[in-house]
């Protein structure tokens, strides 16, 4: 069951990470402009944050395995299309395909953990699943490198399409359905929209999310920003910048680790705290560091430490919002899911503008993600002291 849902999350992904180096190859294919190629990616991140908010009504009362089985169907199909697309108009429609079997993929994997499990228990397994997801930006894009070298960019998109099979079998072989018949809802607009106006007024959930989603933009403002200042401000060469970027990535996949291990010896509001607080330290550090103008590594050094501290809080927060949550578990893991994609392709264009002018802007957009996380995670850590004692 593990293996399934890790399989799940990994996919996702890599859809983001694996393409990356073949985007000014389709530009040129296509004779498209800059702003329609990065639809290719901003469309994908948008379907899969936006779709989520009706994936999860659909599995709160359909189920979790069957949505599940369509949205892998849904990406599979997606990833062929890219493959085989004739312009740049269809490619796009064919990463919006991607995102919407991303979204409901990504939606059933939350909810099936808070279906059978809480607590101390949730944290683990979301950090294992953390794992798997930081493995993404560390091998998803040394792999499409190479495919793209060999065979070209269309060969990405068949890997993604033999992945997403590789997937679907493995979920039908192992996952089973997690959400009993007598714990559905009724699919019906209005009770959707109040468990949603629930949801938004319920601060157990709302903060710990809240929290999630702005380290999420962390996470997104660095993607979106970091080609930039490495390349354009520090002259590093595309080979270099992939390997920057694997070793923050690394520092992702320790902290996560990490994660899974301090479960057991801390609640879920001091690991999140203590996450936050290392990634607040090391955004502190980063500004310092291009203020002073230090060489690429002490940079690097700092985002790393920053990874670390996104791979140590997420899981905890995770898992305090959906334990937070006793129905309606689907549509909580949608808003969950919608406020990290959504907000974080936001915050992506942003750090792109802010690294337009220059290391300090980026680094300062990257502490103001950290230090709203701060708050909002202290906030919640205050509210959940009493329901202790």
């Amino acid at each position: 069951m593990v293996v399934a849902l890790a399989s799940i999350v990994g996919l996702v992904p890599f859809a983001i990470d694996m393409y990356l180096a073949s985007l000014p190859e389709i530009g040129r294919e296509f004779s498209a402009p800059n702003w329609a190629t990065q639809l290719t990616l901003t469309g994908y991140l948008l379907l899969l944050g936006a779709g989520q908010l009706v994936a999860g009504p659909v599995t709160d009362a359909a189920g979790r395995r069957r949505p599940l089985l369509l949205g892998i169907g849904l990406f599979v199909i997606g990833s062929v299309t890219a493959a085989l697309a004739p312009s740049m108009a269809v490619l796009v429609l064919a990463r919006l395909l991607q995102g919407v079997g991303g979204a409901l993929a990504t939606v059933v994997a939350n909810s099936s953990v808070r279906d059978r499990a809480t607590g101390e228990s949730a944290t683990k397994l979301f950090a294992v699943l953390m794992t798997v997801t930081a493995l993404a930006p560390i091998v998803a894009p040394a792999v499409g490198g190479w495919l793209d070298g060999l065979f070209g960019w269309r060969s990405v998109f068949w890997a993604l399409a033999g992945l997403g099979t590789a997937v679907l079998i493995l979920v039908t072989l192992f996952l089973q359905e997690s959400l009993p018949v007598e714990r559905r809802s009724r699919l019906a607009i209005a009770p959707v929209l109040r468990a949603y106006g629930s949801l938004l007024t319920t601060g157990a959930f709302l903060l710990p999310v809240a929290a999630m989603v702005s380290m999420f933009m962390l996470l997104f403002a660095y993607i979106g920003g970091s080609s930039y200042v490495y390349q354009d401000d520090y002259g590093v060469g595309s080979e270099a910048f992939g390997l920057l970027f694997a070793s923050t990535a690394i520092a992702l996949l320790i902290g996560a680790s990490l994660a899974n291990r301090l479960a057991a010896r801390l609640s879920q509001q001091k690991l999140a705290l203590l996450g936050v607080s290392v990634s607040v330290a090391g955004g502190v550090l980063a500004v310092l560091v291009t203020l002073a103008h230090l060489p690429i590594g002490a940079l690097v050094g700092t985002m790393a430490v920053m990874m670390l501290g996104l791979g140590v809080s997420e899981p905890a927060l995770m898992s305090n919002s959906l334990s937070a949550v006793e129905e309606n578990t689907g549509q909580a893991a949608a808003m969950l899911g919608a406020g990290q994609f959504v907000l974080g392709s936001a915050a992506s264009t942003a750090a792109g503008a802010a690294a337009g002018f220059g290391p300090t802007a980026w680094t300062c957009l990257l502490l103001a993600a950290v230090l709203l996380a701060l708050l909002l995670s202290l906030v919640s850590s205050q509210r959940a002291a009493p329901r202790r004692a």
